[in-house]
């Protein structure tokens, strides 16, 4: 008898955390636009946006910190947040290619709907068009965490109403 194995020999690790509560979203929206008029915007990978310089996790909300605290913690056992920035992309902004070099895990949290603009590419294939990346559809409040060096980009934004979201770097410990 012929027998079938599937093997799963390079997975990627990805993880999709659902419903921030709505209040801490409402004010991290607020938020978004106080860091806008306190920072220069800093120009990684966000074209046609603003980006904050990435800043100290003493400066994230603070119920903000103790809700990635519990839900990155599920995941993790020790971990520390590295550095933190907002991204608004009004329409027609978006994010080049890109990974996050330094660190062992990159976390988003989108502040409004992704509209399935994410993309991440997969490690395991060379060629586009193949099924080798994933577009994530992401509502608001939802946070989706992968590895650092997983390339991800960004499509324009097609809404009049800006795309907020806030990327950290996560390092394990």
């Amino acid at each position: 008898m012929t027998k079938l194995k599937k093997h799963e020999i390079f997975p990627t690790p990805i993880w999709h955390i659902e419903g921030a509560p709505q209040q801490l979203i409402d004010e991290l929206y607020e938020g978004a636009y106080r860091f806008k008029k306190e920072y220069v915007s800093e120009h990684r990978s966000n074209e046609g946006g603003y980006q904050t310089p990435p800043l100290k996790w003493d400066k994230f909300h603070p119920q903000g910190r103790e809700y990635i605290d519990k839900v990155v913690g599920d995941i993790f056992e020790k971990f520390e947040v590295t550095h933190w920035w907002y991204n608004i992309s009004p329409k027609g902004a978006w994010n080049t290619a890109h990974t996050h070099p330094g660190v062992d895990y990159a976390l988003v949290l989108y502040v409004t709907d992704s509209d399935g603009l994410l993309t991440l590419m997969s490690p395991h294939h060379c060629r586009i068009h193949d099924g080798s990346h994933l577009k994530c559809g992401l509502a608001k409040g939802d946070i989706i965490i992968f590895p650092f060096d997983l390339i991800h980009y960004v499509m324009p934004n097609p809404r009049e109403e800006d795309r907020i979201s806030i990327s950290m770097n996560l390092q394990l410990s």
